[in-house]
């Protein structure tokens, strides 16, 4: 009896282990909900190199089994989380093919930039 118990509840504990294709969202990231689970961002990294600015990159998966032109742009804070006003943070075009993972790279414009947002949209 005791052995159908635990094989009952390790069956309701496996079947909540669901595997999906779609990993964690960073909370920097923004994926317009047009999207759906049409593209998704893994490996989000910043961080300051040999310069004095930091650098961004992410890559950018498209899920999906057709060609899919995207828009993004990054958008980077200060210290206090406020944006830095650059006048050259504007919207990137990129066409994504069925399945790729395309790295896509920021550099801040200012020594005094700290994180970043990033956004992801449909071409318009």
């Amino acid at each position: 009896m005791l052995h159908k118990l635990f094989l009952a509840l390790s069956a309701i504990a496996l079947a909540g282990c669901v595997a999906t294709n779609i990993p964690p969202m960073d909370r920097r990231v923004t994926i317009a909900p047009d999207l759906g689970t049409k593209v998704y961002v893994t490996d989000v990294r910043c961080a300051k190199g040999s310069s004095k600015c930091y650098t961004f990159q992410a890559n950018v998966v498209n899920n999906a089994s057709s060609e899919l032109a995207v828009e993004w742009k990054v958008v980077w804070l200060d210290p206090d989380g406020i944006v830095i006003d650059t006048g050259i943070s504007t919207w990137s075009a990129r066409v994504l093919h069925p399945f790729e993972v395309c790295a896509l790279k920021d550099t801040a414009p200012t020594s005094n930039a700290v994180d970043m947002m990033f956004y992801v949209r449909k071409a318009r």
